[in-house]
């Protein structure tokens, strides 16, 4: 639909709207599928190439990014750059897609890591909110603490999920 209304790709208008805005230099939607420039990602030691896919997908994913950039647009997103903070609220209509140990809710354009109330009892970790990105990145808020949590597993698998959310866990206790 933004591509037909705008009458350009939808990297262009990533590009326009959010990227440029930002300041993010080093992130992109992924269209050239001869550019080997991203770091390859993996299914446990196989490393895979599938750029026919990535260029694809730009709408759902198909970003090419930092860990330092992805921080900047996490930040951006929570504190009012693209529209007031207070809609965020408005994102929240959790839907679990698939029971634990799937381990997140899908919200409106965001998701919502499923924390069992055993693994902070007396102080409870309300919420961790943000994105798992389909090669092992991710990009995660935890507002009771203000924390922002951006990086890579260069893992599709799901061990590396379990990884990065063990150690969020472990930072947000320390915090809380």
């Amino acid at each position: 639909m933004i591509e037909e209304i705008r009458g350009e790709s939808i990297g262009e208008v990533f590009k326009k709207e959010i990227f440029n805005i930002l300041d993010l230099k080093n992130t992109y939607a992924y269209k050239d599928t001869e550019d080997t420039s991203p770091v390859p990602f993996y299914y446990k030691s196989k490393e895979l190439w599938v750029p026919n896919y990535i260029s694809s997908v730009a709408a759902e994913g198909g970003i090419v990014s930092t860990a330092e950039e992805a921080m900047i647009f996490l930040k951006a997103f929570f504190n009012g750059t693209f529209f007031p903070k207070e809609e965020v609220e408005s994102l929240k209509k959790w839907n679990l897609i698939l029971p634990p140990p799937s381990l997140f809710y899908y919200g409106i354009g965001i998701e919502k890591l499923f924390i069992p109330r055993i693994i902070s009892t007396f102080k409870p970790i309300t919420e961790i909110i943000g994105f798992w990105g389909q090669t092992g990145s991710f990009a995660w808020y935890n507002p009771d603490t203000n924390l922002y949590f951006t990086g890579t597993t260069n893992q599709i698998n799901g061990a590396g999920h379990s990884a990065v959310m063990k150690g969020i866990l472990k930072i947000i206790k320390a915090a809380l």
